[in-house]
């Protein structure tokens, strides 16, 4: 593992394990901490060490304005951690923090084991909106899809929910990284309260969808459109699996997404890759579709970030066309998404970076207090009642997790 300082500080967190993949890197991990994991790499940040933070809609001069104020501190390899909400003109949540870790994923993944004891109860639970009126948003939608301009929306809702006890981080994180060992883990703290004040909140989830990864001039980019449930049952499940292959609906919804993305990719990149059709991929509880793309920057001076708001909101998140989707979306969902489904992820000072979508997440504001998210992308031929059960898998992942 890497450990990294503030010039002058003592590197008090160094671990003695320094073979890769040893271990993970949650010791004493407290509230609001950082932590980001892909399938590959993880990166852990403290907070009580002090914080460098923006709390504004998300551009270069903000970015490159943390950047020059942790060199102004000495620190010779800083990593920017982040939030960029689903409507990105409002306020994006950008930290630096002064001490931070990166370390390969453990070749045990069940290294580091929840604490024991017994799990918070779930002792309150308030949909937002009710399931039947998220129906309703749906069929608003279908009648929108006969009007001709509108060919995909993804709506979303939430869940309130309280629990018996405070939300433990070194038991939570363990059981999410365990169910998502091929997706992105995460819990960034939002500073809109600044950074000698304590956040005020903290988006923590298992996102099954990398938006962009950036090395060098190299890029990745992972679309996820069409889903179906899976089953616990073998047979059932490779059938489901070989069902969501062929979906008329789902491989249109997917098709959407792909076309819109490699349209805005071309504006930026040589050498792009995009495979013929998706391939199925599965979470614990959900079969994706999936289209796994790469490409060269053109200009590598593009940042990972930057190449993410260019693409966001994608229509996986939002609809297609994704202009006409997003005022739907404003008009159908009666809450304010925030940073969910917006962007959750990290980046150096050289651009380099990884930004996933803030999926299968919940905002904790709280020490029992959370609100979970989950959306469904709906087209021509959609059923409000199969809308209602995906987004209720979806919520399943975190429910879990806590549970």
């Amino acid at each position: 593992m890497t450990k990294h300082a503030q010039a002058g500080d003592s590197s008090k967190h160094e671990h003695d394990q320094t073979s890769p993949g040893g271990q993970w890197l949650l010791d004493n991990f407290q509230t609001h901490d950082f932590f980001f994991a892909s399938p590959t790499q993880q990166y852990r940040g403290w907070s009580a060490d002090g914080v460098l933070s923006a709390y504004q809609a998300v551009d270069s001069v903000m970015v490159q304005s943390l950047f020059d104020q942790a060199a102004q501190r000495g620190m010779e390899d800083p990593l920017m951690f982040g939030l960029v909400p689903f409507d990105a003109s409002t306020n994006a949540s950008l930290a630096i923090p002064l001490q931070w870790e990166a370390a390969d994923i453990p070749h045990d993944l069940g290294a580091t084991a929840a604490n024991s004891g017994a799990r918070p109860a779930i002792t309150k639970r308030e949909p937002v909106p009710a399931p039947e009126q998220y129906g309703d948003m749906v069929r608003k939608a279908l009648a929108l899809f006969a009007q001709g301009e509108l060919k995909k929306v993804v709506l979303s809702r939430a869940m309130d929910i309280e629990l018996d006890s405070p939300l433990d981080y070194t038991r939570l994180l363990p059981d999410l990284l365990k169910r998502n060992a091929h997706g992105y883990t995460f819990a960034v703290p939002i500073w809109a309260n600044g950074a000698n004040a304590a956040p005020s909140g903290v988006m923590v989830g298992a996102s099954p969808e990398l938006l962009v990864r950036r090395n060098g001039d190299r890029i990745y980019v992972n679309p996820l459109a069409g889903s179906i449930g899976r089953n616990s049952d073998p047979e059932k499940d490779q059938s489901l699996k070989e069902g969501l292959a062929c979906s008329e609906k789902d491989l249109r919804e997917h098709g959407y997404v792909v076309a819109d993305i490699v349209r805005i990719l071309r504006e930026y990149c040589d050498d792009l890759d995009v495979p013929s059709g998706p391939s199925v991929i599965g979470t614990d509880t959900l079969w994706h579709l999936s289209t796994y793309i790469t490409g060269r920057l053109r200009d590598p001076e593009v940042t990972a970030l930057e190449l993410s708001c260019a693409l966001h909101p994608t229509p996986a998140i939002c609809g297609h066309p994704t202009s006409v989707a997003f005022g739907h979306i404003q008009q159908l969902e009666n809450f304010d998404r925030g940073y969910f489904a917006g962007l959750v992820g990290w980046q150096r000072a050289n651009g380099d970076g990884e930004w996933a979508l803030a999926l299968r997440c919940a905002l904790h504001t709280d020490g029992n207090r959370l609100r979970l998210y989950a959306g469904a992308g709906t087209v021509a031929g959609s059923d409000p009642d199969s809308e209602i059960r995906e987004t209720a898998t979806k919520m399943e992942t975190f429910m879990r997790a806590i549970s």
